[in-house]
């Protein structure tokens, strides 16, 4: 499934800690594109639940075999492991899709705050399954901001996001210092999970499908949180699943949502 020139180096590494972010334009391959898109087709327009909208199609790792694949290739992990060690647990999935025209703005947030996770956390990876730009509503980042710590908030009266970062905190001259993400399909973004970021609504006659992965060391905890299985609307239990080597705390970690 992913480009044979996709292999994150010393380089890359050093970026993303320098950074708290890393492009990398050479993520899937051409024909795993392709696969990811009729997958995506597939999901959206012939199998999900009308209750659910396609930027809520959580922990679908659980339920598509094409995305537990692309979560656990070989290339991929060895990048996760060298952010967070050699026992790896993926927790998340989060299919986001703007269709043409539609969207809403996400103010600007840290992911990591939100979640009840504890653990060593790696870089949210982030593919890009259409082109990305600014005009459908492609991701901005604060780069170096990952290491600030924790940000003052203020709530917004929004039901979606329910606070944003205080904008006194992030100073008037954001727009000259924020890194617009642009990437072509197929390609992936690592950012760290402390770097504020934000998007706009997707105003072009395109598509933007992203496909976020998160992962944590295995001797991590993860909270209780429910999600609505996207076919059906039945909840289900997020989970923690051993993807790469051991279970150090002995909790006998699965090691496939499949049976």
């Amino acid at each position: 499934m992913l480009h044979k020139n996709f292999h994150y180096n010393t380089s890359d590494h050093k970026h993303y800690l320098t950074h708290g972010y890393r492009l990398m334009p050479e993520f899937l391959s051409l024909a795993g594109l392709d696969r990811c898109r009729q997958e995506l087709d597939h999901m959206l327009n012939k199998k999900r639940h009308p209750d659910i909208p396609p930027d809520q199609v959580i922990a679908a790792h659980q339920q598509e075999p094409w995305m537990w694949e692309l979560a656990t290739q070989p290339a991929l992990l060895d990048m996760v492991e060298t952010q967070c060690g050699p026992n790896i647990a993926l927790w998340s999935s989060h299919l986001v899709c703007k269709p043409p025209h539609s969207g809403v703005s996400v103010p600007w947030h840290q992911d990591a705050p939100y979640w009840e996770i504890t653990g060593k956390l790696p870089g949210a990876i982030w593919i890009a399954f259409d082109d990305i730009d600014a005009e459908n509503g492609g991701m901005c980042i604060l780069p170096g901001w990952h290491n600030k710590g924790e940000l003052a908030r203020r709530k917004t009266g929004e039901s979606l996001f329910t606070d944003e970062i205080e904008p006194s905190v992030l100073g008037v001259d954001i727009e000259s210092r924020m890194v617009q993400y642009t990437l072509p399909a197929g390609g992936m973004a690592t950012h760290d999970t402390m770097i504020p970021h934000t998007s706009e609504p997707n105003r072009s006659d395109r598509w933007r499908r992203v496909l976020v992965l998160r992962y944590v060391s295995a001797d991590g905890q993860v909270g209780p949180k429910t999600y609505r299985d996207y076919r059906t609307g039945e909840p289900f239990e997020r989970e923690m699943f051993l993807v790469r080597g051991s279970d150090p705390t002995c909790r006998n970690l699965a090691t496939t949502p499949f049976s």
